[in-house]
């Protein structure tokens, strides 16, 4: 078992994040063995396992007083519905054991610490005071030839403290960007939420672990926004994220003209967006570019930068080598909810409307970043409207691309589900010498879920499957006549 102190304590822990299984945001958190299939009801000596592993990660956890972190492994280790009863003596005492330690350490948590750094020979080096609102300090450079001494005399909480030598070189800031970010000003009618009615800023990151690392999530992260001149933030809007059941960001201040915000983690599978009203106070001629930068305090060497302008996007521009498309700035009309009142009749009029270029019914199979855009690969199942020539080699089982901005955080796009497509424009593109189609989802597009029976248990969505299928037919047979 390791302590607070051992050096092999943060080894150990990304080692076994691998095995975790978790949603975003995290509600259940536990480890067990990829081959394993265990039967809740019937504990045996692989859940037993799976209990015990479990009971001592969130042991380790709670060493670095990760006490956020580990609400969801005590969540998982106290729902009744995984377990009549424990398997062993083992499992039982260490699962008494985590929780103990939780309700111990969960006491103290509130971090509050006065802790005094001296040189061993040559004095006082530095005071510094972490509280729950300023968990990390800014890092002190050592000058001197000799070692150093932590310590603090009274507080609660626990800290720890991380000492590198590093070497300054003059280079790229994103040689070493451990984060795809993006951000941008959009504008009144960009979103279809009441709170969005007025401009508002949308910043985004996306964890990219560096080689040869196995974990999928980043650390304590910080975002820096610098306001442009003359523009004044609406704060209030973050605490939404802040103050949530499952928070998404830990803190968030205006420190001068830059509004900082602080994040437990960053995931490494989607986008982590967070969003605030912005107004001019004033108006000015000439001004510069603004600077928005994400890294983690414990790395700054991994410091991501992104310039950005005041100016709402009307179109943007995506290249794949010298091949560009434009799309609109705003986002694509999303249905993810089951409406029964979209009849065969209504969709049929929405798809012939005549600026409406083509109809496809997609399954989309992966996705990835790509510097502000996400973009999907899609399988074209079904043709339900495509009479210009320029996507006429578009034909069932055709792979095509759907472009999104990372910032349309309400165009929930995942793998494995399929959609109705309807469009105005497209690009055709030449991949590897295969020509390739990429369609945007903009506010010239309307994405909305196509279930299968498998996706259905309500007579309501049984229902809002079989008025898709008569869609689907009455385009067939009938076209746009």
């Amino acid at each position: 078992m390791v302590t607070l102190h051992d050096t092999n304590t943060l080894s150990v822990h990304q080692q076994l994040a691998r095995h975790y299984f978790t949603g975003f945001p995290v509600e259940l958190r536990y480890w067990q063995e990829p081959e394993v299939k265990a039967d809740w009801i019937k504990p045996d000596q692989s859940s037993s396992l799976t209990v015990e592993t479990t009971a001592y990660v969130m042991l380790t956890v709670l060493l670095k007083g990760r006490v956020q972190y580990a609400n969801p492994i005590l969540s998982w280790l106290t729902q009744d519905q995984h377990y009549e009863g424990f398997y062993s003596m083992q499992d039982t005492v260490l699962t008494l054991e985590a929780v103990t330690e939780y309700s111990r350490v969960a006491a103290r948590s509130t971090l509050f610490q006065e802790i005094n750094i001296r040189y061993r020979t040559k004095g006082s080096l530095a005071l510094v005071t972490v509280t729950q609102k300023r968990p990390v300090a800014t890092p002190i450079q050592v000058t001197q030839d000799d070692g150093i001494t932590v310590s603090t005399g009274f507080g609660k909480g626990v800290s720890n403290v991380k000492m590198k030598t590093v070497y300054y070189a003059t280079t790229s800031s994103s040689e070493r960007c451990n984060f795809d970010v993006t951000i941008e000003v959009m504008g009144p009618g960009a979103s279809a939420s009441p709170g969005m009615r007025t401009p508002h800023l949308v910043a985004c990151a996306k964890y990219k672990p560096p080689p040869n690392e196995l974990v999928t999530e980043s650390t304590m992260t910080v975002m820096k926004i610098q306001l442009p001149t003359g523009v004044e933030a609406y704060l209030e809007d973050l605490r939404q994220f802040r103050d949530s059941d499952e928070p998404v960001i830990s803190h968030y201040e205006l420190q001068g003209t830059t509004v900082v915000i602080q994040m437990e983690t960053v995931p490494a599978d989607i986008f982590l967006c967070v969003g605030f009203r912005v107004r001019t106070s004033f108006r000015v001629t000439g001004t510069s570019e603004s600077v928005f930068t994400v890294y983690e305090p414990q790395d700054k060497g991994s410091m991501c930068t992104k310039r950005f302008s005041y100016e709402e996007q009307k179109l943007q521009r995506l290249c794949v080598g010298d091949q560009c498309q434009c799309m609109t700035a705003a986002c694509a009309a999303y249905r993810g909810d089951i409406d029964l009142t979209l009849t065969s009749a209504r969709r049929v009029e929405e798809t012939c409307k005549p600026h409406i270029k083509y109809a496809f019914k997609v399954q989309v199979k992966a996705s990835a970043a790509e510097g502000d855009f996400m973009i999907y690969t899609a399988t074209v199942v079904e043709v339900l409207k495509n009479p210009h020539t320029e996507f006429d080699a578009v034909r069932p089982q055709t792979e095509v691309f759907l472009l999104k901005k990372a910032t349309c955080s309400s165009v929930e796009v995942q793998t494995d589900r399929q959609y109705l497509l309807l469009g105005a424009r497209g690009t055709e593109v030449k991949i590897d010498g295969v020509a390739r189609y990429r369609l945007p989802l903009d506010s010239e597009a309307v994405l909305e879920k196509w279930p299968t029976d498998s996706d259905c248990s309500s007579p309501e969505c049984k229902d809002y499957i079989s008025q898709l299928a008569d869609f689907s037919l009455d385009l067939q047979l009938l076209g746009c006549s």
